[in-house]
């Protein structure tokens, strides 16, 4: 069954509450420019977040900070589609932001999440964003067509896709280039053209939800943002506020009346045709998250795990995104030619132990990663079998998070495989002095599975691997990871 919903709703006493909210332009020059990333929420005395709409509660709201439950989803108008806008840590101290976007009927797809919003990598994706080189970005993506993508510098540090100065001048509103190298020689990369940006502050911006009813209508100041593609053939906006982070996203293409109908309904009160640098343009898509629901149970944690099986994160954020993942080329990534084609690379990976011998292939049907990198295939014809991973020197001892995100493309719906997923150390000697073992259950679909490991003081290498348990059944594995843990809760 569907997960039931219970909306907040407009409440009479809300509708008060919104016009002692007019918002104070002034503030905005002591705002900080990535205030507008993260949404807010009220709190209660005791500073604990509890359901309620930010915009209601300008005496008793803040930031959500990270590792703290949601009290409250975003979902679009005619309650499509689901975004929030929450904060995580990385290892490096860092606070990034992880913009999510899924469809709320693939909820009851998957029997391990019934009745709980997760991550489907196929329905969903989500964007990172954070402060690079001055400048707030989105440093990566993941989407159904191509998983993660992460956006490069030509010294393979982690760039971003611009989108306003990280300081006052966002405020003021401006425009300049938003340029995207393809990095080669990377990891990682994304085949996006250079593009040009303008973003412009705009108080008390209406975010309308029904033309009929204004109580419903969000008067939120706003960070607006324009990607115009080169020639300006097609542009995408981006709304930032500080109560609800994302708040909405708008794509237009050259042409005119290009709007559907459909699409007036779910964005009303729009402008749908316009002209840019003397191209005239119309709105092809858009999304306007402020209508606000309950998660089921009361709140929602994207950093927990599902209730049913603990070793599947409710939301797994890409490791790359988050820093310090001590694997490298975790996504065996090929040589990358623009306009060509790549081959998996398992470049520093291997098959060791006793026993059966593992056949490696390629996933070549959906889903697979599409983004300069491919998702490497593992089948054993018997048991016990081989294991493939990655040695590298210990690191620091300490607690780290390790796993991988792991599938079966040839699964049918209730169907699984036992695979086993390991952190194993040893000393000096080579003499074994320390196994986790992570068992998980893989099905057809994409999962983030996540164990813990403890480094030991007298450690020298650790290995990170994984393993077949069923015979006969291509386990397809990307994303494997060691990181240090980060926990503020």
């Amino acid at each position: 069954m569907r997960a039931p919903l219970t909306r907040i709703g407009l409440l009479a006493s809300l509708s008060v509450l919104l016009s002692s909210c007019a918002p104070d332009h002034a503030r905005s020059q002591t705002w900080q420019a990535s205030d507008f990333l993260i949404q807010t929420v009220c709190v209660d005395a005791g500073d604990r977040p509890i359901f309620a709409d930010p915009v209601s509660c300008p005496g008793q709201r803040r930031k959500l900070r990270p590792g703290e439950p949601l009290p409250y989803h975003k979902v679009d108008v005619g309650g499509y589609q689901v975004s929030d806008s929450f904060p995580v840590a990385d290892p490096n101290g860092q606070t990034l932001g992880v913009q999510t976007y899924f469809f709320t009927d693939a909820w009851d797809l998957d029997p391990s999440f019934m009745r709980q919003v997760r991550l489907d990598p196929a329905r969903g994706g989500y964007n990172i964003m954070g402060t690079v080189a001055g400048w707030v970005a989105f440093l990566g993506t993941s989407d159904p067509g191509a998983y993660w993508q992460p956006w490069w510098q030509p010294d393979c540090t982690l760039g971003g896709w611009r989108l306003y100065p990280d300081n006052v001048t966002a405020f003021r509103g401006g425009d300049a280039a938003s340029p995207t190298t393809f990095a080669p020689n990377c990891e990682g990369r994304i085949r996006t053209s250079a593009a040009s940006i303008e973003w412009d502050f705009i108080p008390a911006q209406p975010f309308v939800v029904d033309s009929d009813d204004d109580s419903r209508t969000r008067r939120l100041d706003s960070i607006r943002v324009r990607h115009f593609a080169s020639g300006y053939g097609s542009m995408e906006t981006n709304w930032f506020t500080r109560e609800y982070g994302v708040t909405r996203w708008e794509a237009w293409r050259a042409g005119e009346g290009l709007t559907p109908d459909f699409l007036k309904a779910r964005c009303p009160a729009s402008t749908y045709d316009a002209v840019f640098h003397g191209q005239t343009m119309s709105m092809v898509d858009c999304r306007t998250w402020t209508t606000l629901i309950r998660p089921e149970g009361g709140s929602w944690d994207p950093d927990g795990t599902s209730a049913i099986d603990p070793t599947i994160l409710t939301f797994p954020v890409d490791p790359l995104y988050l820093g310090g993942n001590l694997l490298w080329n975790s996504h065996l990534g090929g040589p990358y030619v623009p306009e060509g084609s790549f081959a998996c690379e398992p470049r520093a990976w291997d098959s060791q132990g006793e026993g059966a011998a593992l056949h490696l292939g390629e996933v070549t049907t959906a889903p697979w990663n599409g983004n300069g990198a491919c998702v490497l295939t593992l089948r054993t014809d018997a048991l016990p079998a081989r294991n493939w991973g990655q040695t590298i020197d210990a690191p620091s001892p300490g607690t780290y998070r390790f796993g991988a995100s792991v599938f079966a493309p040839a699964l049918s719906l209730g169907e699984n495989a036992e695979v086993l997923i390991e952190a194993v150390q040893k000393d000096r000697s080579g003499r074994v002095i320390d196994t986790q073992q992570l068992p998980i259950q893989v099905t057809g679909r994409f999962r983030t599975f996540e164990g813990r490991v403890t480094v030991l003081q007298n450690a020298t290498d650790l290995r990170v691997s994984v393993r077949p348990l069923t015979v006969n059944t291509e386990l397809a594995v990307t994303g494997a990871f060691l990181t240090p843990l980060v926990r503020t809760r």
